[in-house]
């Protein structure tokens, strides 16, 4: 089973958090921004690991926007 999740966020400084963020993603994730949004993609077998990194990448964009 494939699990598939896509996330576009409005950001003033989209470009800066998905630079920071994408530093650390898998092979399995993608984050770049587009225009005002970063946009972040999921792809894995495990429900786990998709939930877990949607909270991680949620939780790093709003210590960035905070920064």
């Amino acid at each position: 089973m494939l699990c598939y999740a896509r996330l576009e966020i409005e950001s003033k400084d989209a470009e800066k958090v998905s630079r920071a963020l994408s530093v650390d993603d898998p092979d399995w994730c993608k984050c770049y921004a587009e225009g005002n949004k970063i946009k972040i993609e999921i792809k894995t077998s495990r429900i786990s690991s998709l939930l877990y990194a949607i909270d991680d990448y949620l939780m790093h964009i709003k210590m960035c926007e905070q920064i």
